[in-house]
């Protein structure tokens, strides 16, 4: 069985190291990982879609729009665009955080409410665990120890920093409480 992930977000929020993370928990724990960066530019400010799948024999990285069992969105505008990739009973893990496109407000509680139509929706706090922490870097961390958690990839990331562990661990301790 494989189980393929969407990850977006916008390009600065530390997207690609969330993948890149996630594959190294999954390697670690002892499955064969296949990523790959599909759509737009790791630049600052654009929108970055990545693809990670996990199994026990993965032969493509390429998630089918309709075939994703988790869609983790870095920040919750970007994440109206990764509907398309949700299963019906797919977990939808979406970041709280709001960043405002240029030259026009989106109202944050309009978009939760957007997003709310999947049943799977888990909206988490990761940007503001990320400022309590010290700093809004930590958010992807604080997203690699949720998905972690719901995908018992609990104990492969030794090799995370101090503040980075913490991060990781305040995502965990927030899937658990579910």
């Amino acid at each position: 069985m494989v189980t393929s992930i969407v990850i977006v977000g916008v390009g600065g929020q530390g997207v690609m190291t969330l993948a890149r993370w996630l594959g190294r928990a999954a390697v670690a724990a002892g499955y064969d990982v296949k990523i790959a960066e599909v759509h737009g530019l790791s630049q600052r400010g654009g929108s970055v879609e990545v693809h990670v799948r996990i199994g026990e024999r993965v032969y493509a990285p390429v998630v089918s729009e309709g075939d994703a069992d988790y869609v983790v969105a870095m920040e919750a505008i970007e994440a109206l665009r990764a509907f398309r990739y949700l299963k019906e009973e797919a977990l939808f893990v979406v970041n709280k955080r709001i960043i405002q496109v240029p030259g026009k407000y989106v109202d944050p509680e309009q978009v939760y409410r957007a997003l709310a139509v999947h049943k799977g929706l888990r909206l988490v706090p990761a940007f503001e665990l990320a400022l309590k922490i010290g700093d809004p870097i930590y958010e992807n961390s604080v997203l690699l120890g949720y998905v972690a958690k719901l995908l018992r990839l609990d104990g492969f990331v030794d090799w995370l920093d101090e503040k980075n562990l913490r991060a990781f661990e305040e995502g965990r301790r927030l899937a658990s409480a579910l």
